[in-house]
């Protein structure tokens, strides 16, 4: 016994041939000393023959015994598992608890979790509890495979059955899993668990998939409490932590919430982009009412002697905009004022498209004007909007004043402004189209199939109204020539 808990499967052979030429019969206890020490070393040939032996001397085997068999096997493909497993019931073998676990670890090493399954059903259906390490490898692959309710639902029966308690890599894995597949109510439970209750700290990445969860369901106590165990482990906020936590009020209805987050942000030096104010734009969109509901929460949050920010504002406008009401994102512009905010390139170029929309020129002219006044310099998109409006008037000099003053400060034109350009000219018949065409290739463009669709119509139909428009001369005949038909041909003389 004490060779084969060493693992020493020669020295044990040779104790055991002793006890033959003594004329001392092996028991149980023996052949199973052997069974351990074969398979401690894999040697699945020779577990085969001990078996035999014990067979061959009327020593019955057991459980033990099989699954010393099982671990030998272990480095084999699985017909000769099976092979044990058909042995076991041939000879009325039942198998015990650390049966089942030699074969569900030996599948989940596999990775094979539909058998693994079976096996571990086939357990809890004769009452046994699987030994821990069973359900460690049980419970971490399945939820390694993309299925977290069943890996958590593993884990929960498991520790209500069992007096050992599951790893802390288990519940990290199925916290991982739920995040992954933004399985709510499985990323709070774990989260729990593994925050709370372990008191583990998950690293940043599983944080920001635990934060997308909470934002896509709208759970911001969740997503607050991700961003403090951020802070705790010395990691700085970002926008997109932020983002996560807009989201999440928003998608709860607390609009409130969500405006003063920006504000926060700010103050720890995190400036909002364009995409962490979109989930509060899909909120307010909807239709006008939205959007004066919004006000009213702005209205509460300034009467509080708190800031509002001047995202919240921008946001606003781009919402108005969006539904066709441009009085109302002028009225907020003229409004910044009154929350201490100053308007940016982006609030001018907002309302430019507005003024795209409405075909309202003029408001444009005021609107670069007010730019100049306030020394805001315009970017790239301002001068594409320019471009943009002066081709919905019938007289659009202008837009090739803005597309080479665009061009003279450094910014390339985007190919839309082109294809709008070329589009403007040739419907109108303005040779100045293929100037436009030239100098869009210059730029690497192609011509997108649209236009060119566009075009062909176009000429098509200038085409036909200029067949239309062609005369076709009637063609008459003679007198003589008349009299001649109706007479019926030539006439008899008298």
């Amino acid at each position: 016994m004490a060779e084969a808990e060493k693992g020493r499967f020669p020295a044990c052979l040779e104790i055991a041939t002793q006890m033959k030429l003594e004329g001392v019969a092996p028991d149980l206890a023996t052949y199973n000393a052997l069974m351990f020490a074969a398979a401690h070393d894999a040697c699945w040939f020779e577990t085969w023959a001990i078996l035999d032996d014990m067979l061959l001397l009327g020593v019955k085997p057991t459980a033990a015994t099989f699954n010393h068999l099982i671990h030998a096997q272990r480095q084999k493909s699985s017909p000769y598992l099976w092979k044990v497993v058909e042995k076991m019931e041939e000879l009325n073998i039942p198998p015990n608890s650390g049966t089942f676990t030699l074969i569900i670890q030996r599948f989940v090493a596999d990775g094979n979790l539909e058998l693994a399954l079976q096996y571990f059903h086939a357990m809890r259906a004769l009452k046994f509890v699987p030994e821990l390490r069973a359900a460690q490898s049980m419970v971490s692959l399945t939820a390694q495979q993309g299925y977290p309710r069943l890996a958590i639902d593993l884990a929960v029966w498991f520790e209500q059955n069992s007096i050992r308690r599951l790893e802390h890599a288990a519940w990290m894995n199925c916290l991982i899993s739920s995040a992954d597949n933004l399985y709510a109510d499985g990323v709070l439970t774990c989260w729990k668990m593994v925050v709370e209750d372990l008191n583990l700290t998950p690293d940043e990445g599983l944080c920001v998939a635990v934060l997308n969860t909470a934002a896509r369901h709208g759970l911001p106590d969740l997503a607050t409490d991700v961003l403090r165990v951020l802070k705790s482990m010395g990691a700085p906020w970002k926008e997109h932590h932020f983002a996560s936590l807009i989201e999440a009020f928003c998608r709860d209805k607390q609009l409130k919430e969500a405006f003063m987050t920006l504000e926060i942000m700010r103050t720890n030096g995190v400036e909002p982009i364009t995409g962490t104010t979109l989930p509060i734009l899909e909120s307010i969109s909807k239709d006008i009412d939205a959007v004066d509901a919004a006000w009213t929460i702005i209205e509460t949050i300034h009467k509080e002697a708190k800031r509002v920010d001047v995202s919240v504002l921008k946001t606003i406008i781009e919402a108005s905009v969006s539904l066709g009401d441009l009085q109302r994102a002028i009225g907020t512009y003229k409004s910044y004022s009154e929350y201490g905010a100053v308007a940016d390139v982006a609030t001018f170029n907002l309302l430019l498209q507005g003024c795209i929309t409405a075909r309202h020129r003029g408001l444009g002219d005021l609107l670069l004007s007010d730019m100049k006044t306030a020394k805001i310099k315009p970017d790239k998109a301002t001068y594409q909007h320019m471009v943009e409006l002066c081709l919905t008037q019938d007289m659009y000099e202008d837009a090739f004043f803005y597309l080479e003053e665009m061009k003279s400060v450094g910014h390339t034109p985007a190919r839309r402004i082109y294809e709008n350009l070329i589009l403007k000219c040739h419907s109108l018949g303005d040779p100045r189209y293929n100037i436009a065409l030239d100098e869009m290739r210059e730029y690497g463009y192609d011509l997108s199939p649209q236009l060119a669709q566009e075009i062909k119509l176009h000429r098509s139909q200038h085409q036909q109204g200029e067949e239309k428009d062609r005369v076709t001369p009637k063609v008459g005949i003679s007198g003589a020539a008349q009299r001649f038909v109706e007479s019926g041909g030539l006439g008899v003389q008298t």
